[in-house]
């Protein structure tokens, strides 16, 4: 699972588990939302993102970590995507992964 599919996943399954987050955001109505200039779709995407970043902050974890804890398997299986995530900024800073995981005081 890539990491797009693995945060559907996570907000999909946040949602589930808290079905008042998304009355809340379905409860506005669709005349007010379009008033607004923007689509009834585009709005509640929108309050998905913002109710799931929210809902990460309010237990002190990035988005990432939230991510991961909501969906991984395994202690091991979360351990390997937080690595995989961190070899990727290393690639996207253009840093030698020894030299990032020394940087960044990362074993493995």
């Amino acid at each position: 699972m890539n990491i797009e599919n693995r945060y559907t996943a996570a907000r999909e399954k946040f949602f589930a588990e808290n079905p008042r987050a998304l009355t809340q955001i379905e409860s506005v109505k669709p005349a007010v939302i379009e008033a607004c200039g923007v689509t009834v779709d585009e709005y509640r995407e929108q309050q998905r993102l913002v109710i799931f970043a929210e809902a990460a902050r309010s237990r002190g974890l990035e988005i990432d970590e939230f991510v991961i804890r909501l969906l991984a398997e395994s202690p091991e299986q979360a351990n390997e995507w937080r690595l995989d995530q961190h070899r990727k900024i290393a690639a996207a800073l253009g840093i030698d992964w020894d030299e990032y995981k020394q940087l960044n005081r990362i074993a493995g």
